[in-house]
């Protein structure tokens, strides 16, 4: 079983190197107000870093359909990710590939199976987030295990080097995503805890070949 990996909130060159050497599989570039937030002009100065092999995410919140089709144009991500309740201020735009984030609640399984329901894929492709985007707050690591029979599942919010591998062991998600717990400072990625992180996300998943 091969776990994803995905970083968001780059900012600087040293750490997208970092992260694309340790093999990284998506990185993501905020467009939303936040310490990591980028223009489109230094996004795409980044963009250009950027081997073919690994995915570009433009994370976006609840951005209006222009603003995607100028994040398009701009920098060509492979993935547009936003919140689920965002969905139909772009959804009618074609071709484009969206990631759903979904913020924990009580109600988080209702909510993506509401959205689930409209999805014509047999296993549709979900970010489960904590409780608040970008907090770095864990979510309800049992709420979402389940989701694995059903959805392509992106583990999302509060993960670090030290806990991902029990988020692993306990959810078994199609991929990790991580942010704040790669940072040295808020907004400024530290290339040890990058390398880190993925060190205990391929260790983690070793312990799941070993399971089965």
């Amino acid at each position: 079983m091969r776990i994803r990996v995905k970083i968001c909130g780059f900012t600087q060159e040293d750490g997208l190197m970092a992260a694309i050497e340790a093999g990284v599989d998506a990185v993501g570039f905020v467009f939303d107000p936040s310490p990591r937030q980028l223009s489109l002009k230094r996004a795409a100065v980044l963009r250009a870093l950027i081997p073919l092999d690994v995915d570009t995410v433009a994370v976006m919140g609840r951005p209006s359909l222009a603003t995607v089709l100028a994040c398009q144009a701009a920098i060509s991500p492979s993935w547009i990710q936003l919140m689920a309740d965002g969905l139909p201020a772009v959804s009618g735009a074609s071709g484009l590939r969206l990631i759903p984030a979904f913020e924990d609640s009580s109600d988080l399984l209702e909510r993506v199976d509401a959205y689930c329901a409209t999805q014509t894929d047999e296993r549709p492709l979900i970010l489960a987030d904590g409780p608040r985007a970008g907090s770095g707050m864990v979510g309800d690591w049992h709420r979402v295990a389940g989701r694995r029979a059903k959805n392509r599942l992106i583990l999302a919010g509060g993960l670090t080097p030290e806990n991902v591998g029990e988020a692993i062991a306990k959810v078994r998600p199609y991929a990790v995503d991580v942010s704040s717990g790669v940072e040295r400072i808020r907004g400024q990625k530290d290339p040890a805890r990058i390398r880190a992180f993925l060190s205990a996300v391929r260790t983690a998943e070793a312990q799941l070949g070993d399971e089965r």
